[in-house]
């Protein structure tokens, strides 16, 4: 098999966190009579610093906010929103193929180390990885290669026999600047993205095996498997 590590980010790719942010800055507008549309959010999935919605709030409402006391409620409904969130529909499956398959694995993600570890654990998924980079490991967030880099780099697998998983542009940008080839599996927010840099775009990681990956990783078309 060419295909010899398979990279996932993991906020809306392996675990859903962006309903969760979504919906707790959602009530902080309407606690102030104002609108966080799917649209705005788009510009904060897979980018750093690409939408700050406090900063949009009160550009809404033409005045400064006390924050002292919205943060801290904001941050305690989106974490009680997070950890109801469950593994992603076929994620967990091509986790456990790939260790069957004896395969490298990684993620590679532009949260913090301490997030994206506690979350792995949460959802009983950290024992299939072997490698975790996040955003405080490396000088450059996606979409700059950065991250990707140093995943393969700790992984020894040469980029070009590496897929990556990711549900947004930033993250497919970043993972073919790497050199890897890029799967997107976008949710509501991501969708609205340009994932034309991607080289597959599938609703759902059900929608995946290895073969199919494998297949991408050579430079086959990558039909599924129920095809002739």
């Amino acid at each position: 098999m060419t295909l010899a590590a398979i990279v996932f980010d993991f906020d809306g790719l392996i675990v859903d966190t962006e309903t969760p942010g979504f919906i707790s800055w959602q009530e902080v507008y309407e606690e102030f009579g104002a609108t966080l549309n799917i649209d705005d959010w788009r510009h904060a999935t897979g980018y750093i610093g690409g939408f700050d919605p406090a900063v949009h709030l009160e550009h809404l409402l033409g005045r400064q906010l006390d924050w002292s006391q919205i943060i801290p409620k904001r941050e305690a409904r989106n974490w009680d929103l997070t950890i109801q969130a469950r593994t992603l529909p076929g994620i967990e499956a091509l986790f456990r193929s790939a260790r069957e398959r004896q395969l490298r694995i990684g993620v590679a993600s532009n949260s913090g180390n301490g997030w994206v570890e506690d979350g792995l654990q949460r959802l009983g998924l950290r024992g299939y990885v072997d490698v975790v980079v996040t955003r405080d490991m490396v000088i450059n967030p996606k979409p700059a290669p950065d991250i990707y880099l140093k995943t393969v780099q700790t992984l020894c697998v040469e980029p070009h026999l590496a897929v990556a998983l990711e549900d947004s542009e930033p993250g497919c940008r970043a993972a073919k600047e790497a050199g890897l080839k890029a799967v997107a599996i976008p949710n509501q927010f991501s969708e609205r993205q340009d994932l034309t840099i991607a080289d597959l775009v599938v609703k759902s990681a059900e929608e995946l095996d290895l073969d199919r990956l494998a297949d991408l990783a050579a430079g086959k078309v990558a039909l599924p498997r129920d095809r002739p």
